[in-house]
């Protein structure tokens, strides 16, 4: 850290600083299988709310859309109910969606996609900021029966 960023409040981020979710990536951060770190912390993300909704049929962006739907959330942040707080329940959901698009798809499906100690360490602060957010989520209404197949 630089003696500026002291002097201004900055922190330097830490890859143990990381949301405890994130422990098990984070050994395979530090052994340098950058891209399974991120496809195991984005994939437990999802499975931390497949697990909390007892979704264990939902995978990936119907999961994510279920879980945040803009008209009936299973969880939510906040009463969605002034325009700043139902963008924040539909900006988390998209950047939830993101994440399982762009990073864990991507991931899971490409044998060596190249990244970066510095890249991969970015996204799964990114993850762990998600994690952090999901601590905060309470559930306001459960899966009603006959409505959890698979996604197709």
């Amino acid at each position: 850290m630089t003696k500026e960023n002291r002097k201004l409040g900055y922190s330097s981020l830490l890859v143990d600083d990381l949301h405890k979710e994130l422990y098990p990536s984070i050994e395979l951060y530090k052994d340098g299988h950058f891209d399974e770190a991120v496809r195991k912390a984005s994939q437990r993300f999802l499975n931390r709310i497949q697990e909390g909704l007892g979704l264990p049929r939902q995978h990936g962006t119907p999961l994510i859309e279920k879980a945040f739907s803009s008209d009936n959330p299973l969880l939510a942040f906040n009463d969605r109910e002034t325009p700043t707080e139902r963008n924040e329940h539909d900006g988390f959901r998209h950047m939830a969606v993101g994440l399982v698009r762009g990073l864990r798809n991507v991931l899971s499906h490409e044998d060596d996609y190249g990244l970066t100690a510095t890249t991969a360490l970015e996204w799964m602060a990114f993850i762990s900021a998600m994690h952090r957010r999901l601590d905060e989520a309470r559930q306001v209404a459960v899966e009603q029966p006959g409505n959890n197949g698979a996604d197709g």
